[in-house]
């Protein structure tokens, strides 16, 4: 290894990975379904010179497969901590990629795509370049065997360039190329065949439900608008007529598709110009399903699209317009719904990744003009509800304290007095304080300077945890009761948490006439349970769903099976399970598309819709949710028993 001289320093790969390495000349790899390359050093040891948070560690990678895989780096802090990049990579495919060293301070949860790369998502706590003590790289397990072939490493202090040979993995129609499956269309005048025999097939909606969705065999009160009622026995939405109603959702009701061809149409193997359909505006997305509904109905497609979509989502059972939908198409169907807010209320300075500075005005005001964007749906009867965001970032960190950040800022915040403040009706004297923390403060003002508590006692943890909940209860109320001023006639749902990554997530949920979170699991019957332990109030479950490798696709998404009709199988337990349970509102599957081959904004490329790009549905899949959704109501009213038949599962991929 060379010294830096220039923008480049060179690493030595027989220096950098010591143990469980072949060589194929100048590459340097591993087989299995699972492995790792690790490396311990020690600043100095295995970096010649110094590095810091404005370099690049670079690496060029090919995965020998025949799905996308994961790759994870992993950085270890002296302290014991550690963060992890979880990225996906296309298969059989020579790709840079390059992390910037300063995201090791965890404010990004997920990093930019570049070109070849797919989804990169940050794990774990943010660490200290300086105390960074080892590095590891690693393959999770995968459903088939695989290779990680690493032909290059170095440290940049700028971002390189990323090179990529032009190979069309993809067709016309935006399927992948070099395989075939059980449906793959051949061609246009295939896809003109499907859509025109789609048009012409009878799609009676399901029997026994009102306009709404709603269940006409089970009756309460009607306000007019979705409302909670608890029947003694469990909880149920009821809608507007006073129907039961458990909401059976199903998420990015949209054309969708749009693939981000930015660095990569050299993946592609024909696209047309980009003024045409399918393309966005700044022509760096592109959607094979918009530009083959176009191909199939001209230029009257949307409207044949949205009136097909309608009749599809009444036969399958489905009677939720989930989140991320096209609200032309909500405003054209007339089905309940539910809205989700953009841009959560914001201030300049961040405590930690998206979390604001909840004591500043500007935060009151943010929220303010924020809840505006409900005031024109406030009187639609088919809106079930608002969720205020989804997934915010900084809850991405398990037991996450924001108090131990906040102080360790050395920006000023409101929160720091008012947290100050509270130690100071507490403690009376900052020597009661030193006494109680283990800590040497001068007076209660010094607080305000930036420090840690490493090395302090656990009663100052536990002071910082009670404010982390404090912080967390503001971030919601001020939100909460700005749109309750606005629109007191809808439901509020909650922030759709990732997973209940602390109990301080509970904190505000008062505010809440729903709880609601994510939950990726063949089972959310644990999800359910560990919820209701810190906070006893009705759920939903905004999102969940399941993959398989069987058509065409490369990733499975978050939970993966061995075929479409397990896919079937796989929905029919989670719902049953989800319903069953007496809390549970209902649960909204995520998504109605398949998601572009290439990998949409982010990178995300999963087999997880009821469509495909062409528009054709998953028959096997679909017969699962339609016999699912039938039994929806007899399942949630203790008429029928959950089912016991779970789905053959595969190792996932995704990123």
């Amino acid at each position: 290894m060379s010294d830096k001289t220039g923008k480049i320093i060179k690493i030595d790969v027989d220096r950098f990975f010591k143990d469980n390495v072949k060589t194929e000349g100048d590459v340097y790899y591993f087989n299995g379904s699972f492995g790792a390359l690790n490396c311990s050093f020690s600043k100095g040891t295995l970096f010649d010179t110094d590095i810091s948070a404005d370099d690049w560690l670079v690496m060029d990678l090919t995965i020998g497969s025949c799905f996308s895989a994961a790759v994870n780096w992993s950085f270890f802090e002296d302290t014991g901590k550690s963060i992890n990049f979880r990225m996906g990579l296309l298969p059989n495919i020579k790709t840079r990629v390059a992390i910037p060293l300063k995201v090791l301070n965890g404010q990004s949860v997920f990093l930019p795509r570049t070109p070849g790369k797919l989804k990169t998502v940050t794990q774990g706590s943010p660490i200290d370049i300086a105390g960074l003590s080892r590095f590891s790289i690693s393959v999770p397990k995968a459903p088939s065997p695989l290779s990680l072939k690493i032909h290059d490493i170095f440290i940049s202090d700028t971002e390189p360039e990323y090179p990529l040979e032009a190979i069309a993995l993809v067709d016309e129609l935006g399927q992948k190329c070099f395989s075939d499956w059980p449906g793959k269309t051949k061609g246009v005048d295939a896809l003109l065949e499907n859509a025109k025999a789609e048009l012409s097939a009878v799609l009676p909606p399901m029997e026994g439900r009102n306009r709404f969705g709603g269940y006409t065999g089970i009756e309460f009160e009607a306000s007019g608008f979705f409302r909670v009622e608890h029947d003694g026995r469990r909880y149920w939405l009821v809608d507007p007529n006073g129907n039961a109603f458990i909401s059976v959702g199903l998420d990015c009701v949209s054309i969708d598709g749009n693939a981000n061809l930015n660095g990569i149409e050299c993946l592609t193997s024909s696209l047309p110009p980009k003024n045409e359909i399918g393309w966005t505006s700044d022509g760096r997305f592109f959607s094979w399903h918009k530009r083959n509904l176009y191909t199939a109905y001209g230029e009257d497609w949307f409207n044949i699209w949205a009136d097909k979509t309608k009749r599809r989502l009444e036969h399958w059972g489905f009677n939720t317009i989930g989140a991320w939908s096209d609200y032309d198409y909500i405003d054209r169907a007339k089905q309940p719904y539910v809205y989700i807010f953009n841009n959560y209320p914001k201030t300049e300075k961040r405590i930690f990744r998206d979390f604001p500075a909840v004591f500043d005005p500007a935060y009151t005001e943010s929220a303010i003009k924020w809840a505006e964007q409900i005031r024109p749906r406030k009187d639609d009867p088919y809106m079930i509800g608002f969720f205020m965001q989804n997934e915010p970032a900084f809850a991405f960190v398990n037991n996450i304290n924001l108090s131990e950040m906040l102080m360790a800022n050395p920006k000023k915040f409101a929160s720091k007095k008012v947290f100050i403040d509270k130690l100071s009706e507490k403690y009376d004297t900052v020597e009661k304080l030193n006494t109680a923390w283990g800590a040497s403060f001068t007076d209660f003002a010094s607080l305000h300077n930036a420090f840690r508590i490493e090395c302090m006692s656990e009663t100052a943890r536990r002071d910082m945890l009670d404010f982390t909940y404090y912080l967390i209860h503001q971030y919601i109320k001020i939100p909460a009761e700005a749109l309750r001023r606005v629109d007191s006639n809808h439901l509020n749902l909650g922030l759709r948490w990732a997973w209940l990554s602390s109990p301080a997530l509970a904190a505000g949920s008062e505010y809440f006439d729903v709880y609601s979170f994510n939950c990726y699991s063949m089972d959310p019957s644990e999800a359910i349970e560990n919820t209701l332990k810190i906070i006893k109030k009705p759920l939903i479950i905004g999102e969940f769903h399941f993959g398989a490798l069987d058509r065409g696709m490369d990733a499975t998404g978050l939970r993966g099976v061995t075929s479409q009709k397990q896919r079937g199988v796989a929905y029919r337990y989670y719902m049953h399970k989800a319903v069953s349970h007496p809390y549970c509102l209902g649960a909204h599957y995520f998504t109605l598309n398949d998601q572009a081959y290439l990998g949409r904004f982010d990178g995300e490329n999963y087999q997880i819709g009821l469509v495909d790009v062409c528009d054709r549905p998953y028959d096997e899949f679909i017969d699962g949710v339609i016999k699912t959704n039938r039994e929806i109501y007899d399942i949630a009213a203790g008429k029928l028993l959950p089912t016991d038949v779970k789905a053959k599962e595969i190792e996932a991929i995704c990123f």
